[in-house]
């Protein structure tokens, strides 16, 4: 039987308009409305299934935050985490009783900071991204593109090592990864390839962890396209078919940064959801 674990990685801030597109606008009455700063989650997921252990996503690096650490300065002031290394998947697996050695599979929804960002911990396992994506991570890399969300440094520690990476093709269409466990293969939106999980648990039902596909409660309620997003055209058709499969199949949909929706979720090591 399959379990879902829940891992609070800790948090971060971001201008509110680049969570949900014209959250402050100024107006007449209100010609000089500030913008303000949207905290939320930064959330990673642990599967149990008798195949073994499947992550889904890594979270920030330990480091992101140091004077001269993975992110560069301006970086860190304009999306800054709220963690240490209490709050990285290996301190929370460490919690429940399992080394980085123990995961055969880590799925990375898209490449970016608050994603990717302890690949270099998990040498071992066996890691599934978007080709588009993961050739998109490559190209800021060599083109030395610090002021962006593929973290220069972290991309340049892991590419020293012998990862096993499996590369989604646009035509792959959906992946089962172990029976009761899809990959959403949802093409270019939030970043040039994003991948979404559908979980069919005995319990609790159908969850569909969205990642960046969907940031928040208004950007799947309301149709909202957030401010960081590569192509809004594809980001309303992995909105809309992320609604049309939860429809299909009485999903729970967990937005990938909804500070609200995160506090009623189950974490771990505590608890699960199977």
């Amino acid at each position: 039987m399959l379990k879902l674990h829940v891992m609070d990685l800790g948090r971060m801030k971001m201008d509110s308009n680049l969570v949900a597109q014209k959250t402050s606008i100024a107006t007449l009455d209100d010609p000089e409305k500030p913008n303000s700063m949207a905290e939320f989650p930064v959330p990673a997921f642990l599967i149990e299934s008798d195949r073994g252990y499947i992550m889904f996503d890594t979270g920030c690096n330990p480091a992101a935050m140091l004077p001269g650490g993975r992110w560069p300065e301006e970086f860190q002031k304009q999306c800054p985490w709220y963690g240490d290394e209490t709050k990285t998947p290996m301190y929370a697996l460490n919690e429940m009783g399992i080394k980085p050695g123990d995961i055969k599979t880590i799925i990375i929804s898209h490449m970016h900071n608050d994603h990717a960002g302890c690949v270099e911990y998990f040498p071992g396992a066996h890691f599934i991204v978007a080709k588009e994506e993961f050739s998109a991570c490559l190209r800021a890399y060599a083109q030395h593109k610090y002021m962006s969300s593929y973290i220069w440094k972290d991309t340049d520690v892991w590419t020293k090592l012998p990862i096993d990476w499996e590369l989604v093709e646009p035509e792959d269409g959906d992946v089962q990864v172990v029976p009761g466990v899809t990959i959403l293969n949802l093409g270019p939106g939030h970043a040039y390839g994003v991948l979404a999980l559908k979980i069919d648990l005995e319990n609790t039902g159908t969850v569909i962890l969205t990642s960046d596909a969907v940031y928040c409660a208004k950007n799947y309620d309301e149709l909202c396209v957030p401010g960081v997003v590569l192509d809004s055209a594809g980001w309303l058709r992995s909105c809309r078919r992320i609604k049309r499969i939860a429809a299909e199949t009485d999903a729970k949909v967990w937005y990938g940064h909804d500070l609200a929706q995160f506090g009623t979720l189950r974490t771990a090591p505590g608890d699960w959801y199977d």
